[in-house]
């Protein structure tokens, strides 16, 4: 995490460096309220990531110590002083990282874990910090089985750092086709365009994190023809980052409440996200198990989505727009100082602060939609804040 944290202002400066050339160029890569709500998110997945990264590395730890690795392949390949144990592991990660991604799609429980990431109908370098604020949970789960093969969770961490910040340069439109080679093995921003794209033919591919092998050997690699259209194939049009986060989980549970059939809404969350209950499922649909055949049922439908116009929405004037970017980085900066500091509080400090940050960014939801009473969440929002700096000011 810390590795993460110190990697983020290069995020950051790579990020603007786009926002400038895009304006500079006059490409419409960009669209204020969806950049905001996108980082939002990514704070918002900061915060969860202490907690939840907390528990992840006590179960790594934990199978690490009944590691199934060899004596003898660990003087090879697990001494961290070898550069193979290095190269071995980043390999690794990324062949587990195809199949959590992979998996991510295919199984609804996770879906909705990873959906936020996709929600956006924009493309560029601020939707690469849209994540879920779950995602350790789904990703990390995958990465156990490299403890019980004897990697420390300190390699581990370093590892998974790389690998993420490999996969943030990749989340543009500046850059349009590399060199063949590098085309053939590493995921580029090509390829990474096609997997976040809603076109039916572009619909479950790509998903190698770093090397684009994994995808040509398993038979889900698709090279970008046309231009991709963004988005979900059913688009949310709005820019709250918490109806982001927590759609498909609420459609879960709501289909699990509501139909007759509670052993098939069960089923459904481990089953292709199309997948519900056969009361609740279009009729053509219903038993259908097979996402090429749900595919091929709704492509008309889904191509016919794809033509429909981009959902931007101004949520306000210029001067209240402006409020927007002074509202969101208010508590980006109390959340990138509470963790910093977050080991000198006591749980109590940490709840409360944890629950007020999330309230902000709650906050800042309503603010992006415009609506109309954003007042009843703002103004507790600073009483809130205000009341927390003179405690921790005179404690």
């Amino acid at each position: 995490m810390r590795l993460i944290e110190s990697i983020a202002p290069f995020y950051i400066l790579l990020l603007l460096l786009e926002v400038i050339y895009t304006r500079y160029k006059k490409l419409d890569y960009y669209f204020y309220e969806d950049s905001l709500a996108d980082l939002s998110l990514g704070v918002l997945s900061r915060i969860f990531d202490g907690v939840i990264l907390l528990g992840l590395v006590f179960v790594y730890n934990e199978l690490y110590q009944i590691s199934w690795g060899i004596e003898s392949l660990s003087k090879i390949f697990l001494s961290t002083s070898s550069p193979l144990h290095w190269i071995l592991l980043f390999v690794l990660l990324d062949f587990l990282f195809y199949w959590a991604h992979r998996y991510s799609h295919e199984i609804k429980v996770l879906w909705a874990s990873h959906v936020v990431h996709h929600s956006s109908e924009e493309f560029n370098l601020s939707v690469a910090l849209r994540q879920s604020f779950v995602r350790n949970i789904g990703i990390g789960l995958f990465y156990l089985p490299l403890a019980l093969l004897g990697f420390p969770v300190e390699s581990y961490l370093v590892i998974d750092a790389l690998n993420r910040t490999y996969q943030f340069w990749v989340h543009t439109r500046t850059i349009k086709k590399l060199p063949n080679w590098f085309e053939y093995i590493f995921v580029t921003p090509s390829h990474h365009r096609v997997h976040h794209a809603m076109n039916p033919e572009y619909i479950d591919r790509n998903y190698g994190g770093v090397f684009i092998l994994w995808d040509r050997i398993f038979g889900t690699f698709c090279e970008e023809k046309q231009e991709p259209r963004y988005g979900l194939v059913s688009q949310l049009n709005t820019y709250d980052p918490v109806t982001a986060e927590l759609h498909v989980f609420r459609d879960l549970f709501s289909d699990l409440w509501t139909t007759k059939y509670k052993w098939q809404g069960i089923r459904s969350f481990f089953s292709y996200p199309s997948v519900r209950p056969d009361d609740l499922q279009a009729i053509l649909d219903r038993g259908v198990r097979d996402p090429k055949i749900w595919l091929n049922h709704n492509k008309w439908d889904i191509d016919r989505k794809s033509r429909i116009p981009q959902y931007r929405h101004k949520a306000g004037t210029n001067v209240y727009r402006i409020y927007l970017l002074f509202s969101f980085i208010v508590p980006t900066v109390f959340t990138l100082y509470f963790l910093k500091r977050m080991h000198m509080y006591s749980l109590g400090e940490i709840v409360s602060v944890f629950f007020l940050l999330v309230f902000s960014f709650i906050s800042m939801g309503k603010l992006l939609e415009g609506e109309r009473n954003w007042y009843r969440f703002e103004i507790p929002k600073y009483i809130s804040w205000l009341v927390l700096m003179i405690y921790f000011f005179l404690s």
